[in-house]
């Protein structure tokens, strides 16, 4: 009995050891260090069309047991506008033993501009046509291109099939969310069907107070009455813009055919920064 104690006490004692050093081998060999990533720059400005490539430029990461990690670095997310142009990315880092950092800084895309408006035709209808804005009025962003989709079209004031001039209001939100919205007028005339038609280059221009002045002309591609007779050098300009006040304004054409029945297009200006 006695030698069966002894025998079992070196065997508790042994295993005792082993799990012991054991113990020790694995807390040796386990990695608790975090990896640590570093930024260059607090605001780092890119292009339009920057990647993730670009937006890794000057971001590095090491850790006390794996080393330079920087190879292993990714852009974990970009978050939308803080304000516009300027977002959040935030980047990720794991080493060898599944430790994640993480680290953020701001970025800022260069040349940024807010969503823009456009008109594919001008805003001036008779109250015989049928009115379609949603095909009048598109926007593009300067990040995802076309957005006219995201447009969203409102008024507080239009009656439909009566005369007047009314305010429009279009929104547009790009997937960074920045939004851009104009107001814009409506004018809805009692215009004869066959009144001869104006075609324009634009329909909508942007201008700043700073811009010189613009020859309304040059905006004229013809006209014609509803034969196919060239007016173009029969159209008359009206316009009362002052290119040094922030607002919306518009530029009207007119030209009358043979028959003494008017047409009539309208140019929209935007003058603001």
């Amino acid at each position: 009995m006695r030698i069966l104690r002894v025998v079992a006490v070196l065997l508790f004692v042994a295993t005792t050891a082993l799990y012991g050093y054991f113990l020790v081998t694995e807390k040796i060999k386990s990695d608790e260090t975090i990896p640590v990533i570093k930024l260059e720059e607090d605001v780092l400005e890119v292009a339009i069309d920057a990647t993730n490539k670009d937006l890794l430029k000057g971001v590095t990461a090491h850790d006390e047991k794996d080393g330079d990690l920087s190879d292993m670095v990714i852009v974990e997310s970009v978050s939308n506008f803080i304000e516009p142009g300027l977002c959040r990315v935030t980047y990720a880092v794991c080493d060898s033993n599944n430790h994640v950092a993480t680290a953020t800084r701001k970025i800022r895309y260069k040349g940024y501009e807010s969503p823009k408006f456009s008109l594919s035709e001008d805003l001036c209808y008779s109250i015989y046509e049928r009115l379609d804005l949603a095909d009048a009025i598109t926007a593009t962003d300067c990040i995802e291109g076309d957005i006219s989709d995201n447009i969203v079209i409102s008024s507080e004031d239009y009656t439909g099939a009566i005369e007047g001039v009314f305010n429009i209001q279009a929104t547009v939100t790009n997937r960074k969310g920045d939004s851009s919205t104009i107001t814009v007028p409506l004018i809805v005339e009692d215009l004869n069907l066959s009144a001869p038609e104006i075609e324009l280059t634009d329909y909508l221009i942007y201008m700043k107070p700073t811009d010189k002045e613009i020859d309304f002309e040059k905006f004229i591609v013809g006209a014609e009455d509803e034969r196919g007779n060239d007016l173009t050098d029969d159209i008359t300009v009206k316009s009362k813009i002052d290119t040094t006040k922030e607002g919306t304004y518009t530029v009207h054409y007119y030209v009358t055919d043979n028959k003494d029945v008017e047409g009539h297009a309208v140019l929209t200006v935007i003058i603001g920064e």
